[in-house]
């Protein structure tokens, strides 16, 4: 029985690929952050909850902003 072989992706292929992956994620981390509860909402004030969730986002985000620009290391 012969195996077929998976096609083999150069570096430069495979790093297109993924980061066009990332600027998708990207996008999709940018529609969720525009749809987490908005100050002055009358109908859905802000409480102390959403201050945690949007400081948990933001750390997470300074961390990430840390790797790519090679302040981490």
């Amino acid at each position: 029985m012969k195996r077929e072989r998976k096609p083999n992706l150069n570096a430069e292929a495979a790093y297109e690929n993924a980061h066009l992956v990332a600027q998708d994620l990207l996008e999709r981390v940018k529609e969720l952050l525009f749809d987490m509860p908005a100050p002055g909402n009358d109908e859905h004030p802000i409480h102390w909850g959403h201050v945690g969730d949007i400081n948990h986002v933001n750390g997470q985000l300074s961390e990430l902003i840390a790797f790519l620009d090679g302040s981490n290391h």
